[in-house]
């Protein structure tokens, strides 16, 4: 990386790595949003400077080879458009379109995109796409202006022909020149003015600009990833199954003006028949009768003949059967009528097991729109259907509102109903919310019944039953070792085997005086422990002035006299009994 830092282009070459197909730009294009979505969790993850963490991440083998592992799980005949695969839940969630750029792959067209791209404070990726290649370029950004060009090819370029290549750069002008080199515009299909203009439109190419998402989710075990390349051969299949479909209908279109068109050949084919018919009667009816002395055996034989020449006539006209001389080019309209009868009753059928086949669409009750039958998601026991994003929308909503419990939104929207669905946690689970809502939800689907509590002891939570709770004084740890009560009134703990608890503490207090032998006053009832001296005790109550013995607890006086203390002390020592 040392050229880097002097500003010069470095290219890492990666042999042996190039499994995308050349001419399939689906794999090409997943391969390079995988990219995108790799590096853009790499620079968020990461603590230091682009140059010393992000570079050597980006240029290892273990970041390619994220890159290509999801080129392994498609299959080449499936085909799918840039925007079908951005819309998927692994790259919708983690990538944001910002803009899209349409023109020649031109040096200036590339310097523009690099330009606008380096305007914006944070990273930044493009993914240039003209069939069938397409090509990543990442621009890593940091607060102090250190810019790194990113150029990745997910397939093998001319002057790297045996494996995948990635360059580095911190110069506009050489990125732009790489990716000109990698995409050449054709400069003869432009000047040439014989060309269609669809023609001309194929060689410009698509530039999709791409920022993270601040909330991107992870997926460590790998079900987003799953749940998208299943969404996403569905909808390849389900597309090449509209292509056949399509096929086949033009496909019976042609053969319906076709038997149109032998139709109307048919009919001048039995009208010319029967016209050569006619005039070969009139020439036969022109010549000299036979002699009248022939025997009748052979009028009757002529009688016959003539006969059969009538019905052959009336055949001709289409009244019953072909003669068996009859014209070939009708021959051949009956041939391909009956061709196209067994090709249309297989054409028939082959649509009725294709309408069979295909995804049944369903209407969306929040946000009107119509959607594929495998995004729905179906409310019980109403039945109402809304599609999967609208169902998490609410259901997080109400989550971080920690409103419980969520009721159907359609049936909310009707006012009549009293009796709306509720969302069950299955559902909730099936949705696909985050790990901490689904926490909050469990929290709020068990504090239907119950009560969290928290011991002050071993500080952990746990849900007791409810009405357990509120048929008790006191509340005992449910935490297995932890033996901590408490009441759960004043949330005071609870001695086991202490003396019998009150909120106010005046029980305590009462066993305490006795387990102790404190006394109390005789006015005002405060309790007054002797430490040492005699038995005279004053009490130390704001305003009470009271005088008593501690031995026999009679009080002496009440005043704050000295002289009357000392001879109200004289008087009672001098006939205290316990003195």
């Amino acid at each position: 990386m040392d050229n880097m830092r002097l500003g010069m282009e470095h290219t890492i070459s990666f042999p042996d790595t190039d499994i995308v197909p050349q001419r399939n730009l689906t794999i090409c294009n997943l391969a390079a949003l995988t990219f995108i979505r790799t590096a853009f969790s790499i620079v968020e993850q990461s603590k230091e400077s682009v140059l010393a963490d992000v570079v050597p991440k980006l240029a290892s083998n273990q970041t390619i080879e994220e890159s290509l592992a999801i080129c392994r799980r498609w299959r080449d005949t499936l085909h799918l458009d840039f925007e079908d695969i951005y819309q998927v839940p692994m790259f919708e969630r983690s990538l944001k379109q910002v803009s899209t750029k349409y023109g020649q792959p031109t040096v200036q067209h590339f310097r523009d995109t690099l330009q606008e791209m380096q305007h914006t404070n944070s990273s930044v990726a493009v993914i240039i796409v003209r069939a069938p290649d397409s090509i990543v370029c990442l621009k890593l950004f940091e607060p102090e202006n250190n810019v790194v060009f990113v150029v990745f090819n997910p397939r093998s370029s001319p002057d790297h022909p045996k494996g995948l290549a990635m360059t580095f750069s911190k110069s506009i002008e050489q990125t732009a020149r790489r990716l000109s080199i990698l995409m050449p515009s054709d400069k003869r299909a432009l000047q040439n003015d014989s060309l269609q203009w669809q023609a001309r439109l194929l060689s410009n190419c698509s530039s999709y600009v791409f920022v993270p998402k601040s909330s991107a989710i992870s997926d460590p075990e790998g079900s987003i990833l799953f749940s998208s390349m299943s969404l996403l051969k569905l909808q390849a299949e389900r597309a090449e199954l509209q292509q056949q479909n399509r096929s086949l209908l033009t496909k019976s279109q042609n053969l319906e003006r076709r038997v149109t068109e032998l139709q109307g050949v048919f009919q001048e084919e039995q009208e010319k028949a029967a016209q050569r018919y006619l005039e070969h009667q009139s020439r036969r009816a022109s010549r000299p009768s036979y002699n009248e002395a022939e025997q009748p055996s052979n009028r009757r034989h002529h009688s016959e003949s003539s006969t059969k020449q009538t019905d052959l006539s009336r055949t001709d006209l289409g009244v019953t059967s072909t003669p068996k001389d009859s014209d070939p080019n009708l021959n051949l309209a009956l041939e391909l009528q009956r061709g196209f009868d067994l090709e249309n009753r297989e054409l028939i059928a082959q649509r009725d097991v294709l309408l069979k086949t295909a995804q049944r669409q369903y209407h969306c009750g929040v946000c009107l729109d119509d959607f594929p039958e495998d995004d729905v998601v179906r409310i019980d026991p109403c039945g109402h259907e809304i599609c999967r994003d609208c169902a998490r929308g609410h259901v997080s909503a109400k989550i971080n509102e920690h409103r419980f419990p969520v009721l159907c939104p359609v049936c909310m929207a009707d006012h009549g109903n009293p009796n709306p669905s509720m969302i069950t946690g299955l559902l909730v689970q099936l949705l696909g919310v985050s790990e901490e809502q689904y926490e909050t939800w469990v929290e709020m689907e068990m504090a239907q019944f119950s009560t969290l509590i928290q011991c002050r002891k071993c500080n952990q939570t746990a849900f007791v039953d409810r009405n357990d709770i509120e048929a008790t004084e006191r509340i005992q740890c449910p935490v297995l070792g932890c033996d901590h009560v408490w009441c759960r009134k004043c949330q005071q703990s609870v001695e086991p085997g202490g003396p019998e608890h009150s909120c106010d503490g005046s029980k305590e207090l009462d066993h305490l005086v006795q387990q102790e032998g404190w006394k109390f006053c005789p006015n005002c009832k405060t309790p007054i422990q002797k430490l040492s001296g005699c038995n005279h005790m004053s009490c130390v109550a704001p305003g009470c002035n009271t005088h008593f013995c501690y031995g026999c607890g009679v009080t002496i006086n009440r005043t704050a006299i000295p002289s009357e203390i000392a001879a109200g002390k004289a008087e009672h020592f001098r006939n205290c009994r316990i003195w």
